[in-house]
């Protein structure tokens, strides 16, 4: 007698196994789940869920991933170095190709693989000031009005008369 298999959930039928490659295969190519996902015909929440429930695939999953992030380092490190070859058109015709560098993308690179040297110390949010100003100017005028000295109040200033614009 064969062995049952446990009934699935909601009742979703099982992914494919070559789905799942698919999907593996091209998140390893470009460490992005949603073109991967797509590539393979599988929605995102699906394949989410089978990597909660799945400690295997969880784990192909993670190491799939981190070849593709691999395989973008090399790619922007040879567009570092090398550059890439843009067309030059002139009326509507390609004459001729540049090649470009990209200083931006060099500098990212430096700060990933060196941030001692290349990356800014982040700077942390500014400390709250040291006392609650609110309450030492009520402590002080608890202070006055304990010495008996008190400040005269507040006069209303006067109304400001309004500039005349123009010829009346």
């Amino acid at each position: 007698m064969p062995a049952k298999s446990k009934p699935r959930r909601r009742g979703r039928p099982a992914v494919p196994a070559a789905d799942l490659k698919t999907f593996l295969d091209h998140l390893g190519e470009t460490a992005s789940v949603a073109g991967a996902a797509a590539k393979a015909g599988i929605q995102r929440s699906t394949l989410y869920q089978l990597r909660k429930h799945d400690a295997a695939f969880a784990a192909r999953w993670e190491e799939a991933r981190k070849l593709g992030i691999e395989r973008l380092e090399d790619e922007a490190m040879q567009r570092t170095l090398d550059g890439v070859q843009k067309p030059v058109f002139y009326a509507g015709q390609q004459i001729a190709s540049v090649q470009q560098f990209n200083d931006r993308l060099l500098q990212f690179l430096l700060k990933a693989h060196k941030p001692e040297t290349y990356d800014r110390p982040r700077i942390a949010a500014a400390a709250p000031l040291p006392f609650d100003l609110v309450a030492r100017v009520k402590e002080a005028e608890a202070r006055m009005n304990a010495k008996g000295d008190r400040l005269p109040p507040l006069q209303p200033s006067s109304p400001r008369k309004e500039p005349r614009r123009g010829k009346r």
